[in-house]
């Protein structure tokens, strides 16, 4: 696996050297990091992209060169999660707009209609696609989605249904109760009388496609690509080199972080020693209280071993060491499970690599103690949840509430 510590902090070094280190090139990247001696830069390696394995590295090797990104998916067929992560990283900055590319993808790779039917219902009342202009269409909405639960939980064989009290009441409602049948204790409603009664209904739906089918499917499609669009692409350009290189090449998303409003230093600036503050005496040995401050960062690698995070700040790469317990807390997923069982993810650990956080502490040599005192004015750790364009940070210190279970990457 990749060690995103390693890549880091080599590449840190190598920034503070002067050496530029470039996103990847479809057309020019290696396997691994290339240097460009003649540029003084380094071309960052494909192998170090997230979701790009060795099979989409060869074949992408082995087809070039490549003229677009449209010539590149037809001739590599790369899987979507590597196309995705090859565009965030900026592999097709040459050829084409980050953004604009990503945007060409989603839409050229997501499940568009090509024309409307009765079988587009579903998207069709996903997406609010039908207003309810009158009782009809809200009824015939419900006709739908009880045909679907028939289907799905009461379907006895290819001749009945098999009516649960749910069922009956609805049926009840709409009056059709001269449908239902009572067979060995239990009530049933044969499938072709109600199929007739559906496809009434659904007349209703298909004399609305006809008559909105070009500005429907235009906005079926629409909301089709803004679903994929909020999957895969949400997010800053520099978010995206994090996700996918787990590298800056544009600025750290915490760049224009109002220092001063939240007590946040450069690490490197720090004296290496810790500054006492104060001290007491207690049962005859001194005991140092040192100042503390704040810094920020992304984190890119976690230890749960030695209980430590390795923060990537805007000023460079720092390796943050925690209590164990504390560590412990915010690491861990959380999660919880509804009534059936099924459990849900709530909130994954505040240490995976691509979160943002902010801690308290001092610097202890190369490493930076978090750490809080009784009278220390807010917590030790803050994840941010975001930042605004005046460098102001969302933050929070409590975990949601829920079920704990371990810690994932």
């Amino acid at each position: 696996s990749t060690d995103y510590k390693k890549i880091a902090t080599a590449i840190g070094k190598m920034m503070q050297e002067g050496i530029q280190i470039m996103p990847p090139n479809i057309n020019n990247s290696s396997y691994t990091f290339t240097p460009d001696v003649e540029n003084n830069q380094i071309i960052f390696g494909l192998s170090g992209i997230l979701n790009v394995g060795e099979d989409v590295i060869k074949d992408t090797i082995a087809g070039r060169p490549y003229i677009s990104p449209r010539d590149y998916l037809n001739r590599a067929k790369p899987k979507r999660q590597a196309m995705v992560s090859l565009i965030k990283g900026g592999a097709f900055d040459e050829m084409m707009d980050r953004r604009l590319c990503m945007a060409w993808y989603i839409w050229e790779t997501c499940d568009k209609k090509k024309r409307l039917t009765l079988q587009n219902m579903g998207g069709l009342l996903k997406y609010n696609i039908i207003p309810d202009e009158n009782e009809d269409i809200v009824m015939g909405k419900r006709i739908y989605e009880f045909t679907r639960y028939l289907k799905s939980v009461c379907k006895n064989d290819k001749i009945t249904y098999r009516l649960d009290e749910r069922a009956i009441n609805f049926l009840s409602e709409i009056n059709c109760d001269d449908l239902i049948f009572q067979k060995n204790e239990e009530f049933h409603i044969k499938c072709k009388e109600w199929d007739n009664v559906y496809q009434k209904w659904m007349n209703i739906f298909r004399n609305w496609i006809a008559a909105h089918k070009d500005e429907a499917l235009e906005n079926l499609n629409n909301a089709i690509f803004m679903e994929d669009w909020n999957k895969y692409a949400t997010g800053t350009i520099s978010a995206w080199e994090m996700e996918s290189l787990c590298f800056y090449y544009h600025e750290h998303e915490l760049e224009d972080a109002n220092y001063g409003k939240y007590g946040i230093a450069d690490f490197f600036s720090l004296p290496e020693e810790p500054v006492v503050d104060r001290s007491f005496v207690k049962g005859g040995k001194t005991i140092n209280l040192f100042k503390l401050t704040k810094i920020c960062g992304t984190c890119i690698a976690k230890d749960k071993n030695k209980s430590t995070v390795t923060l990537l700040t805007p000023e460079g790469v720092v390796t943050v060491k925690f209590r164990k317990g504390h560590f412990a807390l915010f690491d861990k997923q959380i999660s919880s499970k509804n009534s059936e069982g099924v459990k849900k993810i709530l909130e994954k650990s505040w240490f995976n690599r691509g979160c943002m956080i902010m801690v308290q502490g001092f610097r202890s040599g190369d490493q930076f103690i978090a750490k809080s005192y009784a009278n220390s004015i807010g917590h030790t750790l803050y994840k941010i949840i975001s930042i605004d364009s005046q460098g102001d940070l969302t933050l929070t210190s409590e975990r949601i509430q829920g079920d704990e279970t371990n810690g994932t990457n």
